[in-house]
């Protein structure tokens, strides 16, 4: 049975969302509408504004927008008809067909669901191969390893056995099918025989962040000239970039702690595991992707890096910790730096006390950053010094009290011998130069891509033409009868939406609309909801919607589509020539531009 939209929007016409967004963060009044600190990024200032007007929300540094569902679906984490039940709590509503969940249950994809009950299958095989008389060699890897029993449980470790095919036997006699096997990316063929590849192998399941295992990490514990780890290649259900080590666990304590610690790898998972810090993820190798910083958003905590002390650990540190803080995100750096031991290391060899210090000295970027530079760039001459000075001009480019400016001014001075003014002189002359040279990259690009320009005037157009049809559905009839699609993709899905929701709603809801897109299948669904919102809370449109104001848009979208479509036509027919033979077509193409202008 399908989602209920009458239930759906008579909630939303019902709600405040004021008061919904209350029930889980402090707003505050502005004007006509509501501020708040923004949950879903690390926000000292409030940026998320809220209309009760429209009934939507909207972040104007992370972009997070939608309706009071969207809000609680994010916040909460939970599916969207859970947040719309508890909508429908926090505004007193009742209804039987809240209670009808099954007939909501989202809609199982076969695939997947297949691979991962033969990867559960596979994890609870590979435990049990554990302890068996061979299992020993693993056993006593672990044991080695001071992994006891709790934490082998924990996190489901275990043991291939070295003859791989009865691995795959084992998988088969529970009703797995060879091509389910083989999408798991553990088989491999031989002589007409499958088999496990990780066998002869202690095995380190790998879950995606609701805890159901996607693949595996397997590493050798006898000598060979083999890899020390074979991990999962990308399959159908497992995907690097969006794979954090223990993300499960991690994501409810590190609520609860106001902070995760992103580590290298799973024995350092453990070994936090040991000393009760369950709130810590690892990239496993892997680069830090955009998929992995909205994880970590999402949590609204601070992220503790503590990567390993030698530089490359060091360098990966302060590279991640500048995208972090490029998303919004807080972020600190455990002072490891020239430390020849990670947290494994530490524990087993100097104890627990020992670990729960390490991973509390910690360095803001900043310092971390300048002890970083100090490191790697001895300064002995003075063009070592003007380095680090250089260095620092984008960092301390971000610094935006006065205070911490002057302190890390001070600093410098310090460390490099030169004197404050001077420092503070020649940080505003480079930031300067960088602005010039922006300035410039902008403006040719603007002087060889007369394109953007176009783009721009048709873009305005476009974009007044679909406020007008968020708010009058006559403009959304005159789309339809005299406009042949919008140039930008975005502002033709909103279009077409517009189109689909009126054909079935009389009284037309913004918040509704929203509603309908967040419940469909659309890849671009952030993006459409973010761009309606942000047409929504802009007061720079016209108010009155008439013939006038409606045929003079479909003039200028004509008209610059027109220029588009001539630019790209031009750009094709140059494409691949000789430069004489590109200005010759150029030439020849504004001789009949302004030949036909002029008739």
């Amino acid at each position: 049975m399908a989602l209920d939209f009458n239930l759906v929007n008579e909630i939303i016409d019902k709600a405040d969302i004021v008061q919904v967004i209350s029930a889980f963060i402090p707003v505050i009044k502005k004007g006509k509408n509501y501020m708040a600190k923004c949950p879903f990024h690390d926000d000292s200032n409030p940026s998320l504004c809220i209309s009760p007007e429209k009934k939507i929300f909207k972040c104007f540094v992370c972009g997070t927008s939608g309706s009071c569902i969207t809000f609680v679906q994010k916040y909460t984490h939970c599916s969207f008809f859970e947040a719309l039940k508890k909508v429908a709590d926090i505004i007193g509503f009742h209804d039987e067909r809240l209670n009808e969940t099954k007939h909501y249950q989202k809609k199982e994809d076969p695939i997947k669901t297949s691979i991962l009950k033969c990867l559960r299958d596979l994890t609870t095989f590979y435990q049990y191969s554990l302890n068996t008389e061979e299992g020993s060699l693993g056993l006593k890897y672990f044991e080695d390893r001071h992994l006891d029993s709790s934490i082998r449980s924990k996190y489901q470790l275990g043991y291939s056995i070295n003859d791989g095919n009865k691995t795959i036997e084992f998988l088969k006699s529970k009703g797995h099918s060879i091509k389910t096997i083989e999408d798991t990316g553990i088989s491999f063929i031989s002589n007409g025989e499958y088999f496990d590849k990780n066998k002869g192998r202690v095995i380190f399941p790998i879950a995606d962040s609701d805890g159901y295992v996607v693949g595996f990490s397997a590493r050798k514990i006898k000598q060979s000239d083999e890899a020390k780890y074979i991990n999962s290649p990308e399959t159908y259900v497992f995907h690097k970039s969006n794979i954090l080590y223990n993300f499960h666990i991690a994501k409810d304590k590190a609520k609860t702690a106001g902070k995760i610690y992103l580590l290298e790898g799973f024995m350092d998972v453990f070994a936090l595991g040991k000393i009760g810090v369950d709130n810590a993820v690892a990239l496993m190798g892997t680069a830090l992707s955009k998929e992995h910083v909205d994880m970590l958003r999402m949590l609204n905590v601070e992220i503790v890096l503590c990567l390993d002390g030698d530089l490359p650990g060091q360098t990966a540190a302060l590279k991640n910790s500048k995208i972090l803080e490029s998303a919004g995100l807080k972020v600190s750096i455990v002072d490891n730096c020239g430390s020849n031991k990670d947290p494994d290391e530490i524990i087993n060899s100097d104890g627990e006390n020992a670990l729960k210090i390490y991973i509390e000295k910690t360095l803001n970027r900043v310092d971390f950053a300048l002890k970083y530079f100090m490191q790697t760039n001895p300064l002995k001459t003075a063009e070592q010094k003007k380095k680090l000075l250089t260095e620092f001009v984008p960092i301390m480019a971000n610094i935006t009290d006065q205070l911490d400016y002057d302190n890390y001014l001070r600093k410098l001075s310090n460390i490099t011998g030169y004197d404050i003014d001077s420092i503070r002189n020649y940080m505003v002359e480079a930031k300067r130069k960088i602005s010039d040279a922006n300035n410039f990259v902008n403006a040719s690009n603007f002087d060889f891509h007369p394109e953007k320009k176009l783009l721009r005037r048709l873009g305005f157009a476009e974009r007044e033409l679909l406020y007008q049809m968020l708010h009058n559905k006559s403009a959304i009839e005159f789309y339809e009868k005299n406009v042949d699609g919008f140039y930008d993709d975005i502002y033709r899905q909103i279009a077409n939406y517009l189109i689909e929701y009126c054909q079935h709603e009389n009284n037309f809801s913004v918040a509704d609309l929203i509603t309908l897109i967040e419940t469909s299948d659309c890849k671009d669904k952030d993006k459409i909801i973010n761009e309606i919102s942000n047409l929504e809370l802009e007061d720079n449109h016209v108010k009155r919607c008439d013939t006038e104001l409606l045929n003079n848009l479909l003039e200028s979208i004509n008209t610059e589509k027109n220029k588009v479509f001539e630019k790209d036509l031009l750009d094709n027919s140059i494409k691949g020539k000789d430069p004489l033979e590109q200005a010759r077509i150029v030439a020849e193409f504004n001789r009949k531009k302004n030949k036909n202008f002029n008739k």
